[in-house]
């Protein structure tokens, strides 16, 4: 259905189904609920989502799909449902130039401080960096997605459409292969997929976490992104990722909070501290009880 190869024009499309008397404004909400919706994570908050059509998200989200322009074939209908926001206009490229991304998978930014959760919307546009109220911490928000058989192919023709089509903002965006390569540089190892798994990103119909990962991996290799895709949000993690302070919390946690066992042994040793400190206090400037207030007025007295 969705191969690149197999795709005709929409407009023949349309006509074929007016022939055959099926109705073609079913077509849009046919492939948000059969391909769209099943890419979402079954957690219970998309559940809730998906549960009812009366829900005020899954008809936003349907609105805007059908809402899409003229497409020139349902691979094209899917990529643009997925894609709905083009990038900015650059005028400064000294600026656009500056991300350096060093930072490496999901494992390494957690120990940072950086927690993953899932967007409210399926644009793969959509990633945001949110700092939180601790300044040690920090969301970024990643358009869930639900791996299955069906994954891999689906993703290769969006990235084969991306790479020869005509449309000059599919293949001047590349929304699809810069997400594919940002999950590969998040996903370096099976450990990577179970945090995002356990934080509402991505569910495994797949099979292990290696597997999911080594899917993304293979379809990654030798992909190029837009340099422009998710520029903000790179930039923003790269600054937490390098501010010495993350770093030091990280190190301190690592080495402190890594069990319930060292982080009961660091607070004894903080008590035993503390303690010593009052200790030492009170004996080189030891407090004066009424009975030596009383002495010393007497003998003031005495004398006088």
């Amino acid at each position: 259905m969705f191969l690149l190869e197999n795709q005709i024009p929409f407009v023949v499309l349309t006509k074929v189904m007016n022939l055959l008397h099926i109705d073609c404004n079913k077509i849009k909400p046919f492939i948000y609920d059969n391909i769209l919706a099943t890419q979402r994570p079954k957690t219970w908050w998309f559940r809730s989502m998906f549960c009812t059509r009366n829900h005020p998200v899954y008809q936003e989200q349907l609105r805007e799909m059908i809402d899409v322009e003229q497409p020139d074939h349902l691979l094209d209908l899917l990529h643009r449902s997925l894609t709905e926001k083009r990038l900015p206009e650059v005028n400064d490229w000294s600026q656009s130039n500056k991300c350096r991304c060093t930072f490496r998978n999901v494992t390494e930014l957690k120990n940072l401080g950086i927690h993953f959760k899932p967007s409210s919307t399926m644009s793969l546009a959509h990633i945001e960096f949110r700092k939180s109220k601790w300044w040690f911490s920090a969301d970024v928000n990643l358009p869930p997605i639900t791996v299955n058989d069906s994954t891999k192919p689906m993703l290769l023709n969006l990235i084969a459409y991306e790479t020869c089509s005509s449309r000059d903002d599919a293949a001047y965006d590349a929304w699809v292969t810069s997400y594919v390569c940002l999950l590969d540089t998040l996903i370096d190892h099976p450990e990577d997929v179970t945090s995002l798994r356990k934080a509402g990103v991505l569910e495994n119909c797949l099979g292990s976490d290696e597997e999911v990962a080594t899917l993304f991996n293979q379809i990654g290799t030798d992909l190029v992104p837009n340099h422009l895709a998710y520029l903000e949000a790179k930039n923003s993690i790269q600054m937490h990722y390098e501010n010495p302070r993350n770093i030091y919390f990280s190190q301190l946690k690592q080495e402190y909070f890594k069990s319930p066992w060292s982080s009961l042994a660091l607070v004894g040793a903080l008590l035993v501290i503390a303690l010593n400190g009052v200790q030492t206090f009170f004996t080189i400037w030891p407090s004066k009880d009424e009975c030596d207030s009383l002495c010393a007025m007497l003998k003031k007295n005495h004398h006088h």
